[in-house]
């Protein structure tokens, strides 16, 4: 197992109750109400063969490490519906995670990255171009339906329509030279012949991902290129599709309609945690620390309920343990650098009273480095130094995080 992940999973067992947990204020939309939703296409390892539908792997993972960091719930397309059939309550913060296209990608780099995170992806294939393991090229690149079957059968993933062979096969996937994209009418097309051309094609995406993938329903489309048609609802709804996503950005609102949803593409140029970067309001105070059994106290701010402590607070802390790691700043890249197990030299800035009074604050956008890797996660820069949960420096650097209810106190094994 992986560094970070085998910290993941001591903390997770040990920390049952811990008060450094992932609650952090949203920047988006009201709970209930509004939902975000995500759209991916292709992942590569590359970063130099990123485009408008490709970013990197390692961006895939630090945008699902946000998510989890700061506590939002991933709704499936049927999650969705149970929510809006008043089955289920909307969580407090809720993202619905979408692929379009069904790239070998989607197995091969976002699945495993999804069972990391707990976080829960709708995959729209263009069935057409989804072929058993028997049948697949070695230099494919959509997924297999063996691939989509083991990620639906996992619980992390749903399988909707991109259309069986809509997704301009003519112009190789290309936007077409006439503008008419994907489901969109035919000049002087009827609307009798477009049920039958266009339903006949939807109807076979269905009983294919049926037939392969073990899901009894189909409940999601996506309209290929975002293009929509007025004669489109009536086909999805007729064939039991309940949801269907658009490419335009913005908010979604499910308790209004689950067709045309919104969606935010995500690029190179814009991290998840930019476009969801946290606003919350912080209040002075002090944590409760015990390292090895000597209790000290540290300055914080609390922010959402749980204790943010300064970087260099903390490795001052620890600079005589066992798990003591070094900090530094990078200004060309605007990120700290940790690295664990390396001694830490005091620049004295260190443990500096906090000034008295609330503040909004905002979440840092950029990843930190650890140990030569960027992660994700919870933070906050305020008056120019940055803020970590215990648990989320624990999780980075080595040391064990756990919550001591009796006497209020956080408990570091260093």
């Amino acid at each position: 197992m992986k560094k970070r992940g085998w910290k993941r999973f001591l903390t997770a067992f040990t920390c049952m109750a811990i008060v450094l947990s992932m609650i952090g204020s949203a920047g988006a939309a009201p709970a209930g109400k509004n939902l975000t939703i995500l759209m991916y296409h292709d992942l590569t390892e590359d970063p130099n063969a990123t485009n408008s539908m490709t970013i990197t792997v390692d961006r895939f993972r630090q945008d699902m490490e946000f998510l989890q960091e700061f506590g939002y719930t991933p709704l499936l397309p049927s999650d969705l519906v149970e929510i809006t059939q008043g089955r289920a309550q909307m969580p407090d913060k809720p993202v619905m995670i979408t692929f379009d296209d069904g790239y070998r990608s989607n197995y091969d780099y976002a699945y495993p990255i999804l069972m990391e995170t707990g976080m829960k992806a709708a995959i729209a294939v263009v069935a057409r171009n989804i072929q058993p393991d028997i049948a697949a090229s070695p230099s494919r690149r959509s997924l297999t339906w063996e691939e989509a079957q083991e990620m639906v059968s996992s619980g992390l993933v749903e399988i909707g329509s991109h259309t069986y062979n809509l997704h301009n096969p003519q112009y190789g996937g290309n936007n077409a030279p006439d503008g008419i994209n994907g489901v969109m009418r035919l000049a002087g097309e009827s609307e009798n012949a477009y049920r039958l051309r266009v339903g006949s094609d939807l109807q076979t995406s269905i009983e294919l991902i049926k037939q392969y993938t073990g899901q009894q329903n189909v409940l999601y489309f996506s309209y290929p290129y975002g293009a929509y048609d007025g004669w489109m609802p009536s086909i999805l709804r007729n064939n039991g599709i309940l949801i269907s996503t658009l490419t335009n950005a913005g908010q979604a609102h499910p308790f209004s309609s689950l067709y045309n949803m919104p969606r935010y593409g995500i690029h190179m140029d814009k991290p998840v945690s930019a476009l969801l970067q946290q606003t919350a309001t912080a209040t002075p105070t002090a944590a409760k620390v015990s390292v090895n059994g000597t209790v000290t106290s540290l300055p914080a701010y609390n922010i959402g309920g749980n204790n943010y402590v300064r970087v260099r607070d903390v490795a001052v802390l620890l600079k005589d343990t066992a798990s003591g790691y070094d900090v530094q700043w990078n200004q060309s890249t605007q990120r700290v650098e940790l690295t664990s197990f390396a001694p830490y030299t005091p620049i004295g800035t260190e443990n500096k009273p906090l000034a008295s009074g609330k503040r909004t604050v905002r979440s840092i956008t950029e990843p930190t480095m650890a140990d030569g890797s960027l992660h994700m996660v919870a933070a906050y820069n305020i008056d120019g130094y940055t803020y970590y949960k215990l648990r989320s420096l624990g999780d980075l650097c080595g040391f064990l995080v756990d919550w001591e209810e009796s006497a209020h106190t956080v408990v570091v094994i260093a």
